[in-house]
């Protein structure tokens, strides 16, 4: 199958990713926008694909961040050095306090204390064997913390955070940057550690990243119009062009496939879109996460398209695998988790430290105030 020939099943699809889209970031539908150029389907092949339909094992269970108030976002491993790394809307409470002072003069264009509008987050370092918590920042005006992306600590460098920032009051990040990660410091974006880059489009918006550091991939998700994409770059040559304003030539660039909710059987429900939470690449292939929080219903009584909450999808960037009716190479739903309450996925990342690469995500298992996930994976 040739790239042109997905590219055009894709955009045959244009309506049911634009409902999908708005739906998964919350974001008000905007106008139509010129599509990018062709794929250029330059991502290195050879990487095998992880099987979104294996079952999911549980590794960690009832882990917290820094902040207990809100729940998981975004997830990234920092596998060589044995961390994890959490992102999360930072609380009420924690945006007040950060709030106060002199940061008020530095965050004052961001808006007030309602965190879904300041877009103000917490990020979280983990213990990889234990979750538990051994570092913590705090990102004033950043975005929701969707994804993010990790390259390790190494020759007595710090780790190197990419996230999304510069949410103005949309709360979702409307550039990507880069800085070290500091723990128990607070950030704003105009910081001078925050290290800026070019736009993957003239008319991008709500900009997440994703780090491979295994293949020295930085891949970013972004919406044009009500429409989302995803383009794939050299992580190397990314780097070099921080605060030139340019990016390098993308690797590959492809329109994200739709995602639909799943019936009572398992399969796909092209009416329902469903709700985006989180993706990840390894090599030439993506894998998206997408559901909602279920009721305190038990997920046994469940039916229609309740019961598969959590779904897996993966695609390839270069295209050569798509499916041109689908977009996709493969999407299943999970059962993972079936007692957690609300069983929200939230965030999907690699980890590389044990073997065969792990595709992780996160399902929150409590609400109230004291939010807790589990850390599941497949492989």
């Amino acid at each position: 199958m040739n790239m042109n020939m997905t590219r055009r099943g894709l955009m045959r699809r244009g309506a049911g990713l634009a409902a999908a889209g708005a739906a998964g970031l919350g974001l008000p539908a905007q106008a139509a926008v010129a599509a990018p150029v062709d794929n250029p389907a330059r991502v290195p092949a050879g990487t095998a694909l992880i099987d979104v339909a294996a079952d999911s094992s549980r590794w960690q269970a009832g882990v917290a961040n820094q902040d207990s108030s809100t729940t998981l976002q975004g997830i990234a491993f920092d596998s060589a050095n044995g961390h994890f790394y959490t992102l999360q809307v930072a609380g009420a409470s924690q945006i007040g306090y950060l709030r106060s002072g002199s940061q008020v003069a530095v965050t004052a264009s961001i808006g007030g204390d309602v965190h879904a509008e300041s877009g103000d987050l917490c990020l979280t370092r983990h213990d990889i064997a234990t979750g538990a918590v051994n570092g913590y920042m705090y990102l004033l005006g950043f975005g929701h913390g969707v994804s993010l992306g990790v390259q390790p600590a190494s020759g007595g460098n710090p780790a190197y955070v990419w996230t999304e920032a510069g949410s103005g009051r949309s709360g979702y990040g409307q550039e990507f940057v880069r800085f070290p990660f500091v723990t128990k410091t607070v950030l704003w974006t105009s910081h001078p550690s925050v290290q800026r880059f070019g736009s993957p489009d003239p008319a991008a918006t709500s900009m997440t990243p994703s780090v491979d550091v295994d293949h020295d991939i930085l891949l970013i998700r972004y919406a044009l119009g009500s429409d989302h994409w995803f383009a794939a770059y050299d992580l190397a040559a990314a780097v070099a062009t921080a605060g030139t304003g340019t990016l390098p030539a993308p690797l590959a660039r492809i329109q994200q496939p739709p995602l639909h909710k799943h019936r009572a059987d398992g399969t796909p429900d092209p009416n329902t879109s469903a709700t985006f939470q989180g993706f990840t690449s390894y090599g030439q292939y993506v894998y998206m996460l997408s559901g909602d929080p279920r009721t305190s219903t038990p997920s046994s009584t469940l039916t229609g398209i309740d019961k598969w909450a959590v779904h897996t999808t993966s695609f390839d960037l270069n295209g050569t695998q798509n499916d041109p009716v689908t977009g996709y190479i493969a999407s299943t739903h999970s059962e993972a988790d079936p007692s957690a309450d609300p069983r929200e996925p939230e965030g999907m990342a690699i980890h590389t430290g044990a073997g065969a690469p792990r595709l992780c995500f996160g399902i929150t298992n409590n609400a109230g105030a004291n939010r807790q996930f589990d850390l599941y994976y497949k492989v």
